[in-house]
C-alpha cells in the first residue's frame, strides 16, 4: 500500500495543468460516453449483431465490476488525508476503488472490439488505449496501481469469456436473462449508484435487443451514408435527452435514489436501442 501512495504522489508532484488536461481527456476512453458512441454507431448504422455482442460483453463486465467493488469496499487514494493526493477529476471518482471501473471498462470495450475485428491495428489499440486509461486514473488520483492492474486483467479475461458465451449460446434471450439474473445479486448488497446505473442500462439494453429481434428487425445494409449519419446523430440526442431529461423529474420524487437512477438508465437503454429503431421503418429519411 505504501508504495502505491508513493507512486501516485510522485506523478502528481511532477504534474502540470497541461498534463491534468491530457490525462483527464484520456480518461474519457474508459467512460460511458465512448461506449455508448461506439455501440450506437455499430448498432444503428453498421453491424447490428456486432453491436449486440459488444454491448453484451462490455455491460456485463462493468456490472461485474460494480459487484466486486461493493465486496472489496476499498477507499480511493485521495480519501487518505495523510498523503495529500488530489482528486483531479471528481466527477468520475465516486464509489469504491477496487477494481478500477475505467480500466476494466476500456479493456472490455477495446479487447472485445479486437476479438471480433481480428486486425493488427485493432489489437494494438486494445493494448495501448486501456494502458493509457489505467495510467490516467493513477495520475488523477482516482485509483491505486493494484486497482488499475486488476481492472485491466479482469476486463481482458471477461472479454474472452463473454465472446465465447455469445458465440456458444444460440438462444440470445436465454443468455440475456441469465446474465441479468446473475447481475441482479447486487440489488441486495450494493450501495453505490455506479452499479445501479450500469445494471439498469444493461437491463434496458438487453430488453431492447429482445424486443428489436422479435418486433422490428431493422437493417443497416443498403442504407445510404447520410441516412446512417442521421441515425447516429438522432440516436445520440435521444439517449442524451432521456438520460438527462428524466433526472430532474426523478429527483423530485426521491433525490439521489439508487433505484430511480437504475430505472432512468433502464428507460434510456430501452428507448435508444429498442424504440428508436422502430422509427427507421416509419420514417423514410432514416431507412
Amino acid at each position: 500500500m505504501y508504495w502505491e501512495f508513493q507512486l501516485i504522489k510522485f506523478l502528481q508532484d511532477n504534474g502540470s495543468a497541461f498534463l491534468d488536461a491530457v490525462w483527464s481527456f484520456i480518461s474519457i476512453f474508459g467512460e460511458e460516453l465512448i461506449m455508448v458512441g461506439v455501440v450506437g454507431l455499430l448498432y444503428w448504422c453498421l453491424n447490428k449483431d456486432f453491436a449486440k455482442y459488444l454491448a453484451y460483453s462490455v455491460l456485463s463486465s462493468i456490472v461485474f465490476n460494480g459487484l466486486l467493488k461493493n465486496i472489496v469496499v476499498r477507499d480511493r487514494p485521495f480519501q487518505n488525508e495523510d498523503w495529500g493526493i488530489e482528486n483531479k477529476k471528481s466527477s468520475t471518482a465516486d464509489g469504491y476503488s477496487f477494481p478500477s471501473g475505467h480500466s476494466q471498462g476500456s479493456s472490455s470495450l477495446f479487447v472485445s472490439l479486437a476479438i471480433w475485428i481480428k486486425k493488427k491495428w485493432m489489437t494494438a489499440l486494445a493494448i495501448i488505449i486501456p494502458i493509457l486509461v489505467a495510467f490516467s486514473r493513477l495520475y488523477l488520483g482516482a485509483h491505486f496501481p493494484t486497482d488499475v492492474l486488476a481492472g485491466l486483467a479482469i476486463g481482458t479475461g471477461l472479454s474472452f469469456l463473454f465472446y465465447f458465451l455469445y458465440k456458444k449460446v444460440q438462444d440470445k434471450t436465454l443468455l440475456y436473462l441469465v446474465t441479468m439474473l446473475i447481475g441482479s445479486i447486487g440489488l441486495f448488497y450494493c450501495n453505490t449508484d455506479d452499479y445501479f446505473k450500469i445494471y439498469g442500462l444493461m437491463v434496458g439494453a438487453f430488453a431492447a435487443f429482445i424486443f428489436e429481434s422479435k418486433y422490428i428487425n431493422f437493417e443497416c445494409d443498403g442504407v445510404i451514408w447520410w441516412k446512417k449519419l442521421l441515425r447516429l446523430i438522432f440516436g445520440l440526442l435521444i439517449v442524451l435527452a432521456f438520460k438527462e431529461g428524466l433526472k430532474p423529474l426523478f429527483d423530485l420524487i426521491a433525490k439521489e435514489s439508487f433505484y430511480l437512477a437504475m430505472i432512468r438508465y433502464m428507460i434510456t437503454g430501452f428507448v435508444g436501442l429498442g424504440l428508436y429503431p422502430w422509427l427507421f421503418k416509419k420514417l423514410k429519411f432514416l431507412s
